[in-house]
């Protein structure tokens, strides 16, 4: 395990945003890229009035000590990561290792004053203002929590089903444990691959009978979009505040979130005919170009395209004019390459990243196909070698550079019997002993009451709203001429009525009436 930590800075005021880029990873001709796949850019979203600065509380004021946390007047600034490992079915075991952060964390939102029932609440909003739906008492949800979820494999699988949709981590799990036997598994475990000789019999296609029914799940899950709910907002009007979330279309099964919500990395690698596989990430940004077929990959797609086995004999996952496979031979652990991806889409002026948290096993027993690699990789390519000592020395160069603190919670390697059905259940306890030593307790305390207190910093801005509850506006005055225009900030949302009705001239809480009057809750979000 690695634990970097450095001194907290002073940050200047909050900059504009940049330019967008292009990712490192990215390269690709345009000629070659996947039609339907979202990559290569965020859409950041464009700073308002009163987006981003509060005065910031001190943490002795909250009730938390975390002296490494490096509170600003913009705590929208400093990006949170979490990144989930694959390898098989063990990624499960980074599953329970955040079941436990998220039960730390829900331990000290409901000691601290004011008491928090929800990850979405907020000083700003009236409890009773917001829908049941949207506010999910007594449940705290990672994407709360952090600006990215990634992960590999089934990690991957994870990081879709919390980022993505917005599951709670024990949704998660029971989710795992219904689909005991539709998971898709690779048969080829840590320290079992062997070398891909060619078949005489014919490959088979991905998904099989028996994991579609896994897959099945991701399908019946609706994401809804701002631009694709304006004719539903625009029929909740002139209700005030809308006792529901907005209507969520059943088909928006899109792999894209909004721009102003956690977003999703699913790592897997690309397999291209006379070339070398290379790592490659589904993401949730919004591209800045719109593909030539104008569509986006579905959620079941990417889950099938980052689990396909890699083993000669499956076909590997045909997505648009792409061929996929699981990366978890190849970048079991996407810490690194999400540091490269995640840095190289924000400001270079100073580490940007606050905190990367990790979650994986220890695996003593690499893949043969990682032994190989690192073996006849040279000096040239570095993220390409995949042990632990070279990918921690790598990270280790960036500290002060990319990010500012890097912590690894890795649990044991995993001892699985012969049976399948036993798996999870045989994770769980080996990582539920690993976790109840002292030394791990106090480090799962430790980034609870860090990402507490980033949370609680954040729900004091109006950004907020639109991070966790899904809120946008529109305009509530019948006479409107844009009675479908759909505004994503509070900021933007006030210049319109001060231009078009001229709120401007009312006194100070009456303008804050009028902004709620268009308040709609669950338009942009996820879940």
């Amino acid at each position: 395990m690695t634990d970097v930590v450095s001194a907290p800075q002073e940050e200047d005021e909050p900059r504009p945003p940049l330019p967008r880029k292009m990712s490192s990873l990215r390269t690709r001709p345009a000629a070659r890229r996947v039609p339907t796949a979202n990559r290569v850019t965020i859409a950041i979203p464009k700073p308002s009035p009163t987006s981003d600065v509060t005065s910031a509380r001190s943490a002795s004021g909250a009730g938390i000590q975390s002296p490494e946390l490096n509170v600003t007047s913009t705590p929208w600034s400093k990006k949170l990561i979490l990144t989930l490992d694959g390898g098989g079915i063990k990624g499960y075991s980074s599953l329970i290792v955040l079941q436990a952060l998220m039960q730390e964390i829900a331990q000290v939102e409901q000691d601290l004053d004011p008491r928090a029932s929800s990850s979405a609440q907020t000083e700003r909003i009236p409890r009773d203002q917001i829908p049941e739906d949207v506010f999910r008492e007594d449940q705290y949800l990672p994407c709360h929590y952090f600006d990215y979820i990634a992960g590999t494999s089934v990690g991957g699988l994870i990081a879709i089903m919390l980022g993505m949709l917005g599951k709670s981590v024990d949704e998660c799990i029971s989710e795992f444990h219904r689909q005991n036997k539709n998971i898709p598994l690779t048969t080829d475990l840590a320290g079992g691959a062997t070398i891909d000789f060619p078949l005489l019999y014919r490959r088979s296609t991905w998904p099989t009978k028996r994991t579609r029914a896994f897959f099945d799940t991701f399908a019946k899950f609706s994401v809804s979009s701002t631009t694709r709910n304006k004719a539903a907002v625009a029929a909740t009007l002139p209700t005030p505040v809308s006792s529901r979330s907005s209507t969520h279309s059943n088909e928006s099964t899109g792999f894209r979130k909004d721009a102003f919500q956690c977003q999703t990395l699913a790592w897997c690698t690309e397999v291209e005919r006379h070339q070398p596989r290379r790592p490659y990430a589904f993401c949730t940004y919004k591209e800045e170009e719109e593909d030539d077929a104008g569509s986006l990959v579905s959620i079941p797609e990417v889950a099938k395209a980052i689990t396909a086995p890699s083993s000669y004999s499956f076909k590997p996952f045909k997505l648009g004019s792409g061929s996929f496979v699981d990366g978890s031979k190849q970048i079991r652990d996407p810490t690194l390459e999400v540091l490269k991806e995640i840095s190289s889409l924000l400001d270079d002026g100073e580490p940007s990243i606050d905190l990367l948290l990790s979650l994986g096993t220890d695996e003593h027993q690499a893949w043969f196909y990682e032994k190989l690699r690192a073996f006849t990789s040279s000096a040239s390519t570095p993220l390409s070698a995949n042990s632990t000592t070279s990918r921690e020395s790598l990270l280790d160069q960036e500290r002060g550079k990319k990010y500012k603190t890097y912590y690894r919670f890795e649990a044991p390697d995993v001892k699985l019997g012969m049976r399948k059905k036993y798996y999870l259940s045989e994770i769980e306890e080996a990582t539920r002993e690993w976790l109840s030593s002292k030394e791990q307790k106090e480090q799962i305390a430790r980034y609870a009451r860090w990402l507490v207190q980033r949370r609680r910093e954040r729900a004091r801005t109006t950004r907020w709203e639109g991070f966790a509850l899904g809120v946008r506006y529109v305009c509530h005055h019948g006479d409107c001429k844009m009675p479908e225009r759909v505004w994503e900030s509070r900021g933007d949302y006030y210049d319109h009525l001060e231009r078009r009705h001229g709120v401007g001239r009312l006194r100070a809480e009456e303008r804050e009436g009028e902004l709620d009057k268009g308040r709609r809750f669950g338009v942009g979000d996820g879940l």
